[in-house]
C-alpha cells in the first residue's frame, strides 16, 4: 500500500475522490527489523520508544472490496499542505520517521515518511492534515485486546514487549488473539516480525471509528505472510540483533 513514490509520482494526482472509501487501515512497523534491512533509513536508537514498541507506518483509507483492481484510493486532489506544526508532539515516540530535526536551523522539520503518507494517503481522507495526523495517534493509542482488555502499551501488545530478543518468540496464534479483531501480521523469511495491520471503521465525518475485522483480500495478501504451518512462532527482534547475527554469519562465511 505504501510503496515509495518517485518525485514525479508524488506530483501526480489520481482521479480518486477524497472521502470516497469504506474503512481505515492502520499499519504499524517493528522498527528493529526495518533498521536491519534499511539501515540508511533507520530513525530508531536503543533508548527510543520505537526500539521496543510498534511505530506508525501509516493510516490509510481503503476499500471493503477491490474497485477496478484497486484496494485503496491514493494521491487525491487537495490544496492542504502538511506542515511540521500539524504533527502531534509525541510523534517522535510513535512515528519517528514522520519528523526530524534540522541541526543547522535548530528546529524540527517534516520527515520524508510524513510527507509521503500525507500526499499518497492523507489527501484521500477528506481530513485536514493536522486532524489526519491526530487521528493516527489516537487510533494507535486506542488499541485494546478482546473485550477491551488493557493488554496494550500505546498501541503495542504486551505479549510483544515481553518477548523482545527472546529466542522462542511469541506463538503466532497468541499474537493474533491479543487483538480485538482479525489483523494481518507480516514476518520476514526468518519469522521475524515486520508489521501488524489492523482495520477500522470510517465514521460519517471522515474520522476513525471502532476496530473492525480486516477485509478478506487483505488477510490473503502479503501483509499477512504467516501462512498456517510456516511460522508457528513470531520472533520479536531486539534493535541491532538481526544485524549482529548477519554480520556474524558473514564473518563465518569469509573464514571458509
Amino acid at each position: 500500500m505504501a510503496a515509495a513514490l518517485g518525485d514525479k509520482a508524488k506530483k501526480t494526482r489520481s482521479r480518486d475522490e477524497a472521502g470516497d472509501f469504506d474503512l481505515y487501515v492502520l499499519a504499524q512497523t517493528w522498527a528493529p527489523v526495518f533498521c536491519c534491512s534499511h539501515p540508511n533509513k533507520c530513525n530508531t536508537v536503543t533508548w527510543a520508544y520505537s526500539a521496543t514498541h510498534l511505530s506508525l507506518h501509516g493510516l490509510w483509507p481503503g476499500y471493503a472490496q477491490a474497485r477496478g483492481g484497486h484496494t485503496y484510493p491514493s494521491n487525491c486532489e487537495s490544496k492542504a499542505k502538511l506542515i511540521v506544526a500539524d504533527l502531534p508532539s509525541h510523534f517522535v515516540d510513535i512515528a519517528p520517521s514522520y519528523c526530524g530535526y534540522n541541526t543547522a536551523k535548530h528546529a524540527p522539520e517534516l520527515g520524508k515518511l510524513g510527507v509521503h503518507e500525507w500526499q499518497k494517503h492523507g489527501t484521500c481522507t477528506s481530513l485536514e492534515p493536522g486532524k489526519y495526523m491526530a487521528e493516527a495517534v489516537r487510533v494507535v493509542e486506542s488499541l485494546t485486546g478482546p473485550g477491551g482488555a488493557k493488554k496494550f502499551d500505546r498501541g503495542t501488545p504486551t505479549v510483544l514487549t515481553s518477548k523482545i530478543g527472546s529466542p522462542e518468540g511469541v506463538p503466532a496464534n497468541e499474537l493474533r488473539l491479543s487483538y480485538a479483531r482479525h489483523v494481518a501480521i507480516r514476518v520476514d523469511n526468518h519469522c521475524r516480525l515486520e508489521e501488524v495491520t489492523s482495520c477500522w471503521a470510517k465514521l460519517s465525518d471522515g474520522t476513525v471509528g471502532e476496530q473492525v475485522h480486516c477485509p478478506e483480500y487483505l488477510l490473503r495478501s502479503a501483509r499477512n505472510s504467516i501462512i498456517e504451518g510456516s511460522c508457528s512462532n513470531v520472533l520479536v527482534v531486539k534493535l541491532g540483533q538481526c544485524l549482529a547475527a548477519e554480520q556474524k554469519r558473514a564473518a563465518a562465511a569469509n573464514k571458509r
